[in-house]
């Protein structure tokens, strides 16, 4: 652990945008997280040390990510912020969320002894599911207009090999996040074409993978009207984010400047077919991130579409990610994401640690969340239907489809 904390210094110490490491005594901070590592009475007292000493930048993309665990710990469940509630929108069938009681919709207003707010629940599940792993989360939660009532939620374990794939991982999220890992790219994104002529597209990231994003832009080329659905997406690659804005802006332009240690590069948005010039309309939410950000904020600042939904998380600068070990017959692998660069609009706006402010503000109750009732889909086609002057609708259901 000594070995990856000097690794994991160094590689930030060369690598981050500011040289100057926003005036933190960083020796001396790396001296003090390999005394805490050699005091450490657990493995995960040591790799918390390592996060720390990072974490000192307060930087969203400058993260470690520790190694992989023999056992598998699963609640089944997944929660975020949706203004400034902490509530549930997911728990997996035949899960210990599920045998728990715990619902979609409820809103956790403690964990393990904790008060739950927005502003520290990513780093709050990151703690208790990969840095220091509990088997048990003690909630407080409400549900509609009931009292606080105690949840205890007893994880299933899962014993195997002690594996993670890192060339898969390249987000916060994928630690913070319960994932089906038979979850594949195709069960992610997905598409509508109403007859109506709204066209509706999730990007659930912006992979490195064009076929895949050009493909989903393809089928709804004849859209008249575009929502795009950017919940949940945490970013991906600047290439893909470039490419894929093309398809929705008839002129060239400037994305953005990445302002790095020794040079600053601007990226480009250039046009292609199939091109999509309708009203546009852009869901976002808590965890709608980097280039998820970026693409909203550039389409929101043209005025060539209005954003939906929920403060974005603010999390928008230039990342390299990087699969490291460390031994050779017996290797221990573990992550590095260091932020390489700024990220700075034509106007000079910066969104790390701001975020993008919906232009129509969205957050689903308890209620709705609990039927699964996405009421800011079905906002985001009545917007679009006035857009079009066509007439309201009474019950505006759509089929969507999986790529």
């Amino acid at each position: 652990m000594k070995d990856i904390l000097g690794v994991v210094s160094k590689e930030i110490e060369k690598n981050y945008f500011d040289p100057q490491l926003k005036g933190l005594d960083w020796k001396g901070l790396t001296a003090q997280a390999r005394e805490k590592i050699d005091k450490a009475g657990t493995v995960s007292d040591m790799v918390t040390a390592i996060f720390a000493l990072v974490d000192k930048l307060q930087d969203s993309h400058t993260i470690f990510l520790p190694p992989g665990r023999v056992a598998r710990i699963k609640f089944g469940f997944n929660a975020k912020a949706y203004g400034d509630e902490i509530r549930v929108y997911e728990v997996k069938k035949n899960s210990a969320a599920e045998a728990a009681g715990l619902q979609p919709g409820d809103r956790i207003t403690s964990l393990n002894g904790y008060k739950v707010e927005r502003a520290t629940w990513q780093k709050m599940m990151l703690y208790f599911r990969s840095l220091q792993p509990v088997t048990r989360m003690e909630m407080g939660i409400v549900r509609g207009d009931q009292p606080v009532q105690k949840i205890t939620v007893d994880a299933k374990v899962e014993h195997g090999q002690q594996v993670r794939d890192l060339t898969q991982i390249d987000t916060i999220y994928q630690l913070i996040r319960e994932e089906q890992a038979e979850i594949g790219d195709d069960d992610k994104y997905h598409y509508s074409e109403r007859p109506d002529g709204i066209g509706y597209v999730e990007f659930r990231g912006f992979p490195n993978n064009m076929e895949l994003l050009d493909g989903l832009v393809g089928k709804i080329k004849n859209s008249k009207a575009v929502l795009v659905d950017l919940r949940g997406n945490p970013g991906g690659s600047v290439n893909a984010l470039a490419a894929t804005a093309g398809h929705f802006d008839a002129e060239a332009s400037a994305l953005m400047d990445m302002v790095g240690r020794k040079k600053t590069e601007t990226v480009k948005v250039k046009p292609h077919q199939p091109q999509l010039s309708g009203p546009m309309f852009i869901l976002v939410d808590s965890e709608t991130a980097s280039a998820g950000e970026i693409f909203a904020r550039h389409f929101q600042v043209s005025g060539r579409a209005k954003v939906i939904g929920d403060q974005t998380s603010g999390q928008v600068v230039a990342a390299h990610f990087s699969s490291e070990k460390m031994g050779l017959d017996y290797a221990v692998m573990y992550g590095l994401e260091i932020s390489v660069a700024r990220v700075v609009f034509p106007g000079g706006e910066e969104l790390e640690k701001r975020g993008v402010s919906p232009d129509i503000k969205c957050l689903p109750t308890g209620e709705q969340l609990h039927q699964k009732q996405d009421m800011c889909r079905a906002l985001a086609y009545s917007l679009a239907r006035k857009a079009l002057a066509l007439p309201e609708e009474p019950d505006n259901k759509i089929e969507i489809k999986p790529n």
